[in-house]
Parts: C-alpha cells; structure tokens; sequence
C-alpha cells in the first residue's frame, strides 16, 4: 500500500514541529518585545527625571545669575529659561528640547501657575505642544475641571510646594507603553519656595504614539524571530518528538533561572541519559536556590556592615582629629583644658576599641568559633564585678546600677568572660536610654531549670514592634538616635550568639512601671555537689545589691 507524503508520520512529525516551532517564536517574540517595552519604560523614567532635574538646575542658576532689578519675577524666569536651552529659538516655538538623543516637551510656569516659557502664542498652531500647554494653562486656572491631564494639573501645584512629583498623563499607549511625565520645582539657593515650576515629558507621549527607539527594536526583534522561526522549523525536520520535549523543557527551565528564577525545575518523565541530566538540572537548580539566598543574606549584612561601620568610625576619628589638631596648635592653654582633652581623646579611643572588638565577636559567630569554656560560677559575684568596672559610666550619665540578683541562687556553667561581655553590653544599652536620675536594675530568678536574668531601665521603653527585632544585628527601634547613642549596632546581637552558645534563650519586653526590659535564660548546672570539689570561677561570698 502506497503512502502518500502527507500521510508520511515524518512529514506529520515534521509539520507538527514545525507548527510547534512556530508558536513557540511567536511567544518568545511577544516575550522579547513585552521585555524591551518594559525595560524602555523603566529607562526612560529614569532619563526623563535626569533631563528634568538638569534643565530645572540650569534654570535656576540662570535664574540666580540675572540680576537685573528692571525685571519682574515672571520675565526674568522667562529669560533664566531661554538661556538654558540648547536651542531657544527651537523651543520658543515647538516646546521641544533635545536630551541625550530624545526630544522632550517643556514647558515653563511662574509661581502663578502661568506659563512664562515658551508662551502659547509663539507655538507652532495646531500642534500638540500648543494643544496641550493651553489645556495645561486652563485647568491651572479652572482647578475644579477635571480631565485627563487632571493628574499633571494636580502635580503643577505639588510642584509649586516643593516637590518633585511624576505620573502618567491619560492612558497608556496601546494599554502598554505609559506616557509619563515629571514636574521639577525651580528654586535659587537662599530662597525657601520654588520661584516656578517645569513640566516635562517625552514628545511621543504627548503625541500618543509609539517611541521611536521601541519601534526600531520592535522591527528588528520581529525580523529576528521570523529568522529564528525558519532555522527552528529546518531542525525541527530532522529531530523526533520524543528527544526534542525534554530538551525543550530543559531549555525553558534554563532560561528561567538565567533571567533569576531560582525555582525553575524540569518536570518529565523520560528514561535513559534524558532522564538522569534533567533531574541532575534539579538537583543543581536547587542547591544553586540555597547558595543565591545564602550569597543574598551575605550581601545584606555586607551592606549594613560597611553603612554601620562607615558612621561609627567617623565620629570618634573626627573628635580624636579635631582635638589632636587643637593641642598641636596650643589651642589648650591650662593643664585643665589638657586634662579634659586627654580624657575626651582616651574615652572615644575606647570607643574605637570596643567597636573593633564587637567586630572580633560577630567575626567569630560567623565563623561558627564561639565556643564556651564553661565552668560553674554565680552570678551575684559577676555582676558585682561588672557594676565595678562600669561605675565611671553610671556616674558620667547619672544612673543608678543595681544588683538585685540573690546570693542564694544556684550557680551556672558558663564562660565568665562571655558573661562578663553580655553584662557590659545589656548596661551600655540601658545607659543610652536611660535619663539623668534613672536606675538600671539586674535581676535574676530560678524558673525550673533554667535561671532568668533581666536588665530593666527606666528609659522610654520599646516600640512593641520592635521587640522581636530587637537582638537583629545593626536594627535600631529609633534610628534617629544612632549618632547620639553611637555604638556599632552589634552589641544586643552579641549578647544573643554568646546566650545561645550557652544552649540559652533571649527575649525584650517592656516592664510595666516603664522601660525596657531585656531578659536571658540559661540552663542550670547540672551536678550543683561539683561545687564542694570544683572551685568557682568567681568568688562564692555572698554579695548584696550593690546601692
């Protein structure tokens, strides 16, 4: 039985793919060109601001420059914009100015919300530059007509406040392309309102039609995929169905991760080499998931790093400087004024150190290197201790420290310097936010097995949203405050990576006759009869409050 061609399973095979092929360009095609438009619109918002804040600085330097008293406001505005365009004569009469090879619509308005540069009457008539400026001047006047350019209306009086403001004007092209625009407030130095304001906007989007370079690309990007369409209906000839769908698969999942989705995945149910390099392109698209999180986490706390890290040095190294610089010069002329020079110079050198040591600490977290060396000690003895070494500091700011941990309490395992450390930190916190005549309480109590230690302030307290945040690295409940507290930003997240290195818990809440309360738990010791054969790291004397 003879078969004719088109009834050949090759030439079906072949026209399928081909037909297959075909669709497959189209989407790519409407995929490249949705892509180009979108990526367009996002450069030419970006340039469209460029342009508009240069041509309204260059405005008001001109503005600034023309000093000529015979003038009003509105003339001497008028001529501070003619002196900034490239080509007054051109925008006089068509409003257009060219900026890095696009043309822009601009137009100029005093304070009056009139226009000064260029006037309606100079347009070229019948264009949609006059068009649209005698519209924009009557709802200037007439604020409670409402239109399509209502938008641009209400960013003109925004504008005239001091803001620069941008939006769309009426419908997007096609429901696609957005026709935006940019209102600039004109201002002179020394002046606190704007003396104008400046519209501008692309001139394709005044006109409604497609911009230039999307209709150049959208041509070649058609020429291109009918191109591609013809090589892909060639291959599709020669390869069979069956090899041709996982591989297809394969390549979308591909290109999905290349354009940063990280959750493509090849879902087929081939056998053989097929089957064994799509779920091998599984494997790797999820362990590549983990390592971009994990770089992305990376990159964050990098950024915040050198942000925090930048502001904290500078302060210290300009006082250190100035002051340096005042006693090479002989500024300081009595051994009181050096006394308190040296002391100033001394307490933000400290300061330096403790940030450099907060960076060791967070180093060696990251690192996994915190390891604890754990021996039975108690906790009244240590705060006694640390309250010792800090008194200078409760004095300097007037606060009261006070130990309020019994003696009676069994004791811990834990490190005593890491301990130490996490004292000093919760205090330094509480003294920023404590005021002049406050206190800074340290309790502790027995819960099961587990000692509960707080560090109460009578400060402000905590905003309640940010208590859960408040042991993340560099997070501030008032960022406001961050130059006058300094400190690295570190410190309370030092203190969670030591607790929990002690297998312990940390937690804020606020106390409820006011302040901040940071809480820790740690475990009890184990086999408390060690004590008897086991020496303290600390004394074991009993200490009371101290006052």
């Amino acid at each position: 039985m003879r078969i004719r061609w088109w009834q050949s399973i090759r030439w079906r095979l072949a026209l399928g793919s081909v037909l297959v092929s075909l669709v497959a360009t189209s989407l790519l095609t409407l995929a490249a060109l949705f892509a180009i438009v979108h990526f367009y619109t996002i450069d030419q918002q970006g340039r469209l601001e460029s342009a508009a804040a240069s041509m309204a600085q260059a405005i008001g330097e001109h503005y600034e420059q023309n000093d000529n008293a015979t003038l009003q406001p509105s003339a001497r505005l008028a001529q501070a914009a003619r002196s900034s365009y490239p080509s007054p004569a051109l925008t006089a009469t068509t409003a257009t100015v060219r900026y890095q090879g696009d043309d822009y619509l601009l137009f100029v308005f005093n304070h009056q919300n009139k226009p000064v540069f260029p006037v309606p009457g100079r347009l070229t008539s019948k264009t949609q530059a006059q068009s649209l400026l005698k519209r924009l001047a009557y709802v200037l006047q007439h604020p409670a007509d409402q239109n399509e350019i209502s938008d641009l209306r209400n960013a003109v009086f925004q504008a005239q406040e001091g803001t620069i403001v941008s939006g769309e004007i009426g419908t997007p092209y096609l429901k696609v392309l957005p026709r935006d625009f940019v209102v600039e407030p004109i201002k002179v130095a020394g002046q606190g309102t704007p003396i104008g304001v400046m519209v501008m906007l692309p001139r394709s989007a005044a006109n409604n039609t497609l911009p230039p370079f999307v209709e150049t690309v959208g041509r070649a990007v058609l020429f291109a995929s009918l191109i591609v369409a013809l090589l892909a209906a060639l291959a599709a000839i020669f390869f069979s169905r069956t090899i041709m769908r996982p591989l297809a698969k394969l390549t979308r999942a591909t290109r999905k991760m290349a354009s940063g989705d990280y959750q493509a995945q090849v879902q087929t149910n081939a056998q053989g080499e097929l089957g064994e390099l799509a779920s091998t392109f599984n494997e790797m698209a999820a362990q590549l998931r983990r390592d971009v999180e994990e770089l992305r986490k990376q990159e964050v706390w990098r950024r915040e790093l050198l942000m925090s890290i930048t502001h904290d040095l500078a302060t210290p190294l300009t006082a250190i400087a100035g002051l340096g610089e005042a006693l090479a010069d002989g500024v300081n002329q009595s051994r009181e004024d050096y006394e308190a020079t040296g002391r100033i110079i001394v307490r933000e050198t400290l300061r330096l150190r403790r940030l450099v040591k907060d960076l060791h600490m967070m180093t060696k977290v990251e690192a996994g290197a915190l390891h604890p060396q754990r021996k039975s000690l108690r906790l009244a003895a240590l705060v006694d201790e640390v309250l010792a070494v800090l008194t200078p500091e409760f004095e300097r700011v007037q606060v009261e420290p006070v130990n309020a941990i019994p003696y009676t309490l069994p004791p811990i395992e834990a490190d005593s310097d890491m301990l130490t450390r996490v004292f000093s930190n919760l205090c330094d916190n509480a003294l920023h936010y404590t005021p002049a005549g406050g206190t800074v309480t340290i309790e502790a109590r027995q819960e099961g097995a587990e000692l509960i230690v707080s560090v109460t302030d009578t400060g402000p307290g905590i905003p309640p949203d940010a208590l859960p945040r408040i042991f993340e690295r560099f997070f501030r409940a008032d960022s406001a405050r961050q130059s006058m507290t300094g400190g690295s930003g570190l410190g309370l997240a030092i203190v969670r990576a030591i607790i929990e290195a002690h297998d312990g818990r940390v937690w804020a809440e606020n106390a409820p006759e006011g302040g901040a309360r940071l809480l820790f738990a740690l475990p009890l010791a184990t086999h408390v009869d060690q004590l008897t054969t086991r020496p303290l790291s600390l004394s074991n004397t009993p200490t009371a409050p101290l006052a």
